[in-house]
C-alpha cells in the first residue's frame, strides 16, 4: 500500500476553513508575504500558510475578530480546533500560530 502525502497548500486550506468556523473569527487576512505573492500572480490561501515536513505541520493563521471576544481565548480556540482537525483528517501533528491582525468595533 502507498503513502498519502498532504501538501502545504492542502493543509493551509483545511486550517483556514476550520479557523473560519471558530466563533469570534470574522475573517482571515493575508499577511505581508501573502499580499506580495498575490501581486506576482500566486494564489496563496487567504490568511493561512503551512509547511509540512516529516509528519508535522507548521501552520500560521492571521485572523480578524470583533470587540467583545477575548483575543487570547480566541487564539487558543483556533489553535485547538485546527490542530485537532488536522490530526484527525491528515494524521499530521500540527503546531498552530495565530495572529490577531485586527479587532473590528
Amino acid at each position: 500500500m502507498g503513502r498519502v502525502i498532504f501538501g502545504d497548500t492542502a493543509v493551509a486550506r483545511i486550517a483556514a476553513a476550520v479557523a473560519a468556523e471558530v466563533p469570534g473569527v470574522e475573517s482571515l487576512r493575508p499577511d505581508l508575504s501573502q499580499a506580495l505573492l498575490g501581486l506576482v500572480g500566486a494564489e496563496p490561501v487567504r490568511g493561512a500558510t503551512a509547511a509540512v515536513r516529516e509528519g508535522r505541520a507548521e501552520v500560521v493563521l492571521t485572523v480578524v475578530t470583533t470587540l467583545g471576544h477575548n483575543p487570547r481565548d480566541l487564539c487558543v480556540a483556533v489553535q485547538r480546533a485546527v490542530a485537532e482537525r488536522l490530526r484527525r483528517e491528515t494524521g499530521l501533528v500540527a503546531t498552530v500560530t495565530v495572529t490577531v491582525a485586527d479587532i473590528l468595533l
